[in-house]
C-alpha cells in the first residue's frame, strides 16, 4: 500500500507543508474499498495515511518524482493540509518513470493529468527494486527498512502444554486492507497482533521467523484472492490464496493445532482441499466474522 499524491506545477514539492481540496482525497483513481476506508480522514486513517509510503508527483513529471511519508494531516472545512518529508536515501525517480511504471503501480487513465491524492493496493518498494529504480542497498539506509509499525515484540515463554493467551499470529497475502482490518479488530479486543512482515528478521530466513514469532496461542489465516491457479492444460483458473498463506497455515496446524487455528476467507476463493476439519470462516462486509472468530478465540481460552 502507498500514497500517490500529483499536484500540479514545477513548484509543487519545493516546500511543505501544502494543500489539497478534500473531494480529491483517498477519493479519486482510489478502489472503492480503500476509498471507504480512508476518506473520512478519521484519527486511524490518518495514522494509516502517515504510515505508508508516498510517492510525490507533479502532473505530467514535469519534474523529478520523490519518495517520502506524511509527517501530518491536518483538516480544514473544504481542504487537506500536510506536512511531508523526501527520504533523502532513496533517489529521485526520472522523468517518465511513473508513466512506464503505469500498470505495476495502477495508474489510472489520465491520472498523471490531475491534481489528487490516491492510495494504491501495490507493492510500491517491490515494483521499484525489481525495474531497478531503487537497490535493497538504499531501500536497508531509508526509513521503510524501520518502518513506524515494526517494531520486536515481548517473546512470551510459556511451558510444555500451555498457550500464550496475549497475542495472536496473522497469516496474510497482498490484501492490505484485509490485514488492516484484522489486525486492528485484534488489538481492539486487547490482542497483540503479530504480522511477520513487521518484525525485524535479525538475520533470520523466513522459516526461522516464523518459529521465532509464532509462540502463540492462536492463528488467524487470511485467504484472500491474491493469485489464480489452475491444472495443466485447463483454460479457466480459479482465485487463490498465495502459497506462503497456505505453507503458514499448515505450520501453524502441526504447531497449535486445529482447533487454535481459524481461517478466515474473503470473496470467491479457492481452498485446500487436503486439509480436513478446518474452521473457515467468511470475511464477510457486516462483520459477523468478528463474533465468529471470537467465539474460537473464547474456545481457545482468550480472555475475550
Amino acid at each position: 500500500m502507498f500514497n500517490l499524491i500529483i499536484s500540479y506545477g514545477s513548484e509543487s514539492w519545493t516546500s511543505s507543508p501544502t494543500e489539497l481540496a478534500r473531494s480529491r482525497v483517498a477519493v479519486e483513481y482510489t478502489a472503492d474499498e480503500i476509498s471507504e476506508r480512508y476518506k473520512f480522514l478519521d484519527e486511524r486513517a490518518i495514522e494509516e495515511l502517515k504510515s505508508f509510503p508516498t510517492l510525490f508527483v507533479t502532473e505530467n513529471e514535469e519534474t523529478e518524482s520523490r519518495l517520502g511519508w506524511i509527517t501530518n494531516i491536518r483538516l480544514r472545512q473544504n481542504t487537506v493540509v500536510f506536512d511531508y518529508e523526501f527520504d533523502q536515501h532513496l533517489p529521485a525517480l526520472p522523468k517518465g518513470t511513473i508513466k512506464q511504471l503505469s500498470v505495476d503501480i495502477d495508474l489510472g487513465s489520465w491520472e498523471l493529468s490531475r491534481t489528487h491524492w490516491a492510495i494504491k493496493d501495490e507493492p510500491l518498494f517491490e515494483i521499484l527494486i525489481k525495474k531497478g529504480f531503487v537497490t535493497l542497498v538504499q531501500l536497508k539506509a531509508s526509513k521503510f527498512s524501520r518502518h513506524t509499525s515494526i517494531f520486536e515484540p515481548p517473546l512470551v515463554s510459556t511451558a510444555p502444554g500451555e498457550f500464550n493467551t496475549s497475542q495472536v499470529f496473522i497469516v496474510h497475502g497482498h490484501d492490505e486492507i484485509a490485514k488492516l482490518e484484522m489486525a486492528e479488530f485484534i488489538k481492539s479486543i486487547g490482542i497483540q497482533p503479530i504480522i511477520l512482515h513487521m518484525q525485524p528478521s535479525s538475520g533470520r530466513t523466513i522459516i526461522e521467523k516464523i518459529e521465532h514469532y509464532s509462540n502463540v496461542g492462536f492463528g488467524v489465516v487470511l485467504y484472500t484472492p491474491c493469485d489464480i491457479g489452475q491444472k495443466a492444460g485447463e483454460l479457466n483458473g480459479n482465485y487463490r490464496a498465495r502459497q506462503n498463506v497456505v505453507f503458514e497455515h499448515g505450520f501453524l496446524i502441526g504447531k497449535l493445532g486445529r482447533s487454535r487455528v481459524s481461517a478466515i476467507v474473503k470473496g470467491s476463493i479457492e481452498t485446500p482441499n487436503d486439509i480436513s476439519g478446518v474452521v473457515y470462516i467468511e470475511m464477510d462486509q457486516n462483520g459477523n466474522w468478528k463474533n465468529q472468530l471470537l467465539i474460537e478465540l473464547r474456545g481457545a481460552s482468550y480472555n475475550v
